[in-house]
């Protein structure tokens, strides 16, 4: 489980999902100062919850890759909508910037993108290696 690289991917990606429910990803400067994580709404907290999770859960679906990767793109999706809602807070509070942690917001999908790519990879070395035989 440890030995392959996408068990990494999906660590960082289930961790940086974690850290956004902590950390504020946008700030606006008015006079009454507002700074707005992830469980700031519980749209953002529910689907930032559930995507950590899922990340984390699909770790542990190392025997069977093609569940994992079914999961993992299920996860992706999901992060599309994490996306829309964080997109909602941002346009009903204008005036505001993002703040260094929302980079992370933009990072979840690439790990899982390169959870992905290396689940493939696992899977088709392993048709490969059944080929041999």
């Amino acid at each position: 489980m440890i030995q392959r690289i996408q068990t990494i991917w999906l660590l960082l990606a289930s961790a940086a999902a974690f850290s956004i429910l902590r950390f504020p990803f946008y700030y606006t400067p008015t006079p009454q100062a507002l700074e707005i994580n992830g469980s700031s709404q519980y749209s953002t907290l529910i689907s930032l919850a559930f995507s950590a999770c899922l990340s984390f859960i699909s770790i542990f679906l190392y025997g069977n890759r093609m569940l994992q990767l079914k999961v993992v793109l299920v996860n992706f999706l999901l992060t599309g909508l994490i996306g829309f809602f964080i997109y909602k807070v941002v346009i009903a509070h204008p005036g505001g910037g993002f703040t260094l942690p929302s980079a992370v917001l933009f990072l979840i999908p690439i790990l899982q993108i390169m959870a992905v790519i290396r689940i493939y990879k696992d899977e088709h070395m392993v048709k490969a290696a059944d080929r041999l035989r």
